[in-house]
């Protein structure tokens, strides 16, 4: 098979378009549900989103229940303890699975609400720690400016050569 640039150049053009063809169908519809009130037009982007995460969760422990060759520094994989808690994550994560979907078909608030509250509770923290961390950083930029000027040879003028 002889390899077409040009074929492969318009196949992902193509390709490139219907993507954002069903984004903007999908924003649309998912605008249009939320006008309406719709159950559903939170209920699917939430579901995408949880159970996302929950078969990453699956696969994480799953990776850790049949991994092979693991090197010397991450021998404590090996141990009896690790394949127990690699157990319970997988088995966690398919009975929150199933909990949960049964809460979107019963059309529960609560099954909506405590993933949207973890997210968004989640990213405030993380807000939160950023505005701690500058808060209590030691040196500030013009801290740092005025140290380095006061050192001579250090501070560079507009021409880039060194004050003396």
């Amino acid at each position: 098979m002889v390899w077409d640039r040009g074929l492969a150049l318009r196949r992902s053009r193509r390709t490139g378009w219907k993507i954002c063809i069903g984004a903007v169908l999908g924003a649309g519809l998912f605008l249009w549900g939320i006008s309406h009130e719709s159950y559903w037009a939170l209920a699917i982007p939430v579901t995408v989103a949880v159970l996302t995460g929950l078969s990453l969760s699956f696969y994480i422990g799953y990776t850790i229940l049949t991994v092979q060759g693991i090197p010397a520094e991450a021998d404590h994989y090996r141990s009896r303890g690790a394949k127990w808690a690699a157990l319970g994550i997988c088995m966690a994560s398919v009975v929150a699975g199933f909990i949960f979907l049964a809460g979107v078909i019963a059309q529960s608030y609560w099954a909506l609400a405590l993933p949207v509250m973890a997210a968004v509770l989640g990213l405030l923290g993380m807000v939160f720690w950023i505005g701690i961390a500058i808060i209590l950083q030691k040196t500030t930029l013009e801290q740092a400016r005025s140290s380095a000027s006061a050192v001579p040879g250090a501070a560079a003028d507009s021409s880039g050569t060194h004050e003396s």
